[in-house]
């Protein structure tokens, strides 16, 4: 891993050749990962620099999720009583969406709170279990939305809007959950 200069303290950085057309840099908790196709014949370091001024912001806007986020409290819930909240959410929402759904698993997923396949089976991250319920109750309407929108449409997310009008609210404070988890050390 090498180290970029920002601000005068450096940030490290590792570089992954990969099979895509364009060059794309995460943001990591601990690092910047920069995804470049293999083909790509510049310096990562010009490139890095080319997008400082980014960089920059999204590392201010980084530090500020982690100040936030360390104020969050994690719930501490029993598999049962985990697997009780959701089953009893997807009750509830499945019969005020008329929807059916298919096989419900819980397992770890490195970057998703949930998911929907196309017949309908969902599953929901385990880390869920250490959030607060009106989140996890966000999650479980998010992934049985898409029994009846399979897309991030205008429709899907008015079907959220009906059901939690704040919505919007809780995908953020989610996303801040995420940093609170990854701070526990739960998260990759």
């Amino acid at each position: 891993m090498s180290m970029f200069n920002i601000d005068g303290s450096g940030s490290r950085y590792e570089v992954i050749y990969r099979s895509v057309e364009n060059p794309r840099i995460e943001l990591r908790f601990d690092s910047i990962r920069l995804i470049l196709p293999k083909d790509f014949r510049g310096k990562p370091e010009d490139l890095l620099l080319s997008k400082r001024d980014w960089i920059e912001r999204k590392l201010h806007e980084h530090e500020e999720m982690l100040r936030v986020a360390s104020g969050f409290e994690l719930q501490r819930r029993c598999e049962y009583e985990f697997r009780s909240l959701v089953l009893g959410f997807l009750d509830h929402y499945s019969d005020e969406l008329g929807v059916t759904y298919g096989r419900v698993r819980f397992r770890g997923m490195r970057s998703r709170w949930g998911s929907c396949s196309s017949r309908g089976n969902l599953s929901f991250n385990t880390l869920l279990s250490y959030l607060p319920d009106e989140l996890v109750e966000y999650v479980v309407l998010h992934e049985l939305a898409h029994r009846l929108e399979m897309n991030h449409s205008r429709r899907f997310w008015g079907i959220l809007e009906y059901y939690i009008p704040d919505w919007g609210e809780r995908r953020e404070i989610l996303r801040h959950y995420w940093v609170r988890l990854h701070l526990e050390g739960l998260t990759d």
